[in-house]
């Protein structure tokens, strides 16, 4: 090519013409190598993190083992039917040592780069393949496998990764071992994603394939896994391994030219623009997961200029309007500012005739601080249940904390939860493994309860004992008060033994005619603890604060209700009736979410 190339010399080699362009320039030097050498695919960032684990396991936790490998690195699952078991993903930090993301819903109809940090799709649609984002139906199908920067590929991601959940600690992994004990099944795992396959999920016949990527806190991308589900009614078939058979060799060019089998050192131009993929630059708003509430983030609720507020400002945000008897009709929207502005506080308006907006004693008005709302997660509702998972009515209210009544024991304490301004999904932890730690459920009581144990967790029996008092309620950063969170979190169950949330309402507590559901229809998810006799609530008024934490670290106004004991002495209380409908309506079993109007900064 050299020769034919600076000398006037007969074309001997019909393949000189490298590009294809008509002509034979130094631009085909440059394209030979890459006809005879293809570049290599851009390999994902080694920054990003490690999946650790990515397989199936039973309805009751064990892991499943798949029939063999079609190709290293992709495993099939055998399944009779598309339902009954569970898609489990683990990761951990990658060589960028930054936190492994925990968002699983992080979605803008508008902005396609709101995407969660578990990126998992499907090649086929599953259950309805409804469109829908987090609408509990079906997901929609992305074939073939694309991570691309489109909308629907936002969409998609984030219908699926919505219904998954997330375990920091192995003792809330969704998996376990042959003995019954719970944990992570990969090593170095610092996170579990775990989805439940119903019927809203049904896998169709045949292979399905899911791909998944994970996304750390600094929005480093790692490198994708592959599975595939293989639903199939007839015999389980027999374990295979991979055959190496049918190796995949990329076609070359028929025209090589046979005068020079090695490239010249042009090779060098492999194309390492194409590197620059990687995502990583579209998420920088996440470096906020301080476990701190971010001020400069919060939507603020602007209920704008008040007029100086009467007393300190409290977080009930009362608008009191100071009355101004300016008899004058002034129109001005702009108050002047004159030199002869009188002194005199006297609300007394002088009848002088003129509409003249001179000396008059106008207010202007003062720029008071504007409350803002913190960004983590809302308490939706904060109260009791009875034995019977009745919910119990307030017998009053005190400055707008309702007081409870219950008598006796079995009655249950319950929190839920919906998303807060930042649009992230709440955390389910109500005990954190390293008791140093708090959980995302936190809540402290004004009175000891039980007797006042100060051992953590201590809620076996024989030695079962009850949780210290904060009082007052507060959540200082102290050690003390973080022990007492895990210690009454520790109580808490999701009707599995495990102090997690619950988060289908088809698993709540609380029954409306005999049918379970969360008492409101924006809750995400539910906490239940049951009083036993270990924690059996002193005489008198018992104020429990409690507040939420997202899985972005974002903390969410407290809530507070009283729980009223009668001493022995006193009458004996009536029983609490069990409560009307609440105001807003229950999202029973089944239910869909509430719609947009009722979850800030999210579109469905």
């Amino acid at each position: 090519m050299i020769v034919r190339l600076f000398n006037d010399v007969p074309d001997e080699c019909f393949g000189t013409d490298a590009n294809d362009d008509g002509f034979f320039t130094a631009a085909d030097l440059s394209a030979l190598p890459q006809l005879l050498v293809p570049p290599p695919p851009t390999p994902p960032s080694p920054q990003g993190p490690a999946i650790t684990f990515f397989g199936l396991a039973t309805a009751s936790g064990r892991l499943a083992a798949a029939l063999g490998e079609i190709e290293p690195g992709l495993p099939v699952f055998y399944r009779v039917t598309g339902t009954g078991f569970k898609v489990v993903i683990e990761g951990a930090p990658g060589l960028a040592e930054s936190p492994l993301g925990l968002g699983v819903l992080e979605h803008d109809p508008n902005d396609p780069a709101r995407r969660p940090d578990l990126q998992i799709e499907s090649n086929r649609p599953l259950g309805d393949g409804h469109l829908a984002v987090c609408d509990e139906r079906g997901v929609p199908g992305v074939d073939p496998p694309d991570f691309g920067p489109a909308q629907t590929i936002a969409d998609a991601l984030n219908d699926f990764a919505c219904g998954f959940t997330v375990a920091t600690s192995p003792r809330a992994a969704c998996v376990e071992d042959e003995f019954g004990l719970t944990g992570f099944a990969g090593r170095g795992t610092t996170a579990q994603f775990c989805l439940a396959v119903g019927s809203q999920l049904r896998f169709p016949d045949g292979d399905t394939q899911l791909t998944v990527q994970l996304r750390d806190a600094a929005g480093n991308l790692g490198a994708p896994a592959r599975l595939i589900v293989r639903v199939d009614g007839g015999p389980i078939p027999l374990p295979f391994t991979a055959t190496l058979t049918a190796t995949a060799t990329l076609p070359r060019p028929t025209r090589t030219p046979t005068r020079s089998r090695t490239p010249t050192p042009t090779i060098t131009s492999t194309p390492a623009a194409t590197a620059t993929r990687t995502p990583s630059a579209t998420r920088t708003g996440t470096s906020t997961l301080t476990r701190t509430p971010s001020v400069t983030r919060t939507p603020t609720r602007q209920l704008s200029p008040t007029p100086t507020p009467t007393g300190p400002p409290t977080r009930t945000f009362t608008l009191t309007a100071t009355p101004t008897v300016t008899l004058t009709a002034t129109r001005t929207s702009t108050p002047t500012r004159s030199g002869t502005r009188t002194p005199t506080p006297t609300r007394t308006a002088s009848p002088t005739p003129t509409l003249t907006p001179t000396a008059t004693v106008t207010p202007t008005p003062t720029s008071s601080p504007t409350p803002t709302t913190a960004p983590g997660p809302i308490v939706t509702f904060f109260g009791l249940a009875s034995a019977a998972d009745n919910l119990l009515e307030p017998v009053e209210e005190i400055d707008g904390v309702p007081v409870y009544r219950p008598t006796g024991l079995g009655f249950q304490i319950v929190v839920e939860g919906g998303l807060g301004p930042a649009g992230r999904q709440l955390g389910q932890s109500a005990f954190a493994d390293d008791p140093d730690q708090r959980p995302d459920l936190q809540i402290v009581p004004s009175q000891a309860l039980g007797n006042g144990s100060t051992t953590v967790c201590d809620n076996s029996p024989p030695a079962a004992g009850g949780v210290p008092a904060v009082d007052p309620p507060r959540f200082d950063d102290e050690l003390d008060i973080t022990h007492v969170m895990n210690d009454l979190g520790c109580r808490f169950d999701n009707g599995s033994g495990k102090a997690l949330a619950r988060t289908s309402p088809c698993d709540a507590c609380v029954q409306f005619d005999g049918e379970a559901g969360f008492v409101d229809r924006r809750s995400h998810a539910q906490f239940c603890a049951r009083i036993s006799q270990y924690l059996a609530l002193a005489p008198g008024d018992t104020l429990f604060v409690a507040r939420l934490r997202d899985q972005a670290g974002n903390l969410g106004e407290p809530a507070k209700m009283i729980v009223r004991i009668d001493s022995p002495s006193a009458a004996p209380a009536t029983t609490p009736a069990p409560a009307a409908l609440p105001a807003t309506a229950p999202r029973l079993c089944g239910t869909p979410l509430a719609g947009a109007a009722a979850r800030p900064q999210l579109h469905y």
